[in-house]
């Protein structure tokens, strides 16, 4: 049986924080999207074990 996890989406450049969703990949394009769109750096963290724990993180973008 898979264990259910809560991700979240939090922008490291603004006070952007995403509402929690309930699959991964869900939570992935947010992180993408927020990213490309404001070309910040964001994160995306899952609760797991009473704790939120970061997932993976994507730097800004930068335009040459």
């Amino acid at each position: 049986m898979s264990e259910n996890h809560s991700y979240i989406v939090r922008c490291n450049d603004c006070n952007f924080v995403s509402h929690i969703f309930l699959d991964e990949q869900a939570a992935m394009n947010e992180r993408d999207f927020h990213s490309f769109e404001k070309l910040h750096a964001v994160s995306i963290w899952r609760h797991d074990w009473g704790q939120w724990v970061l997932v993976t993180e994507l730097m800004g973008v930068e335009l040459l």
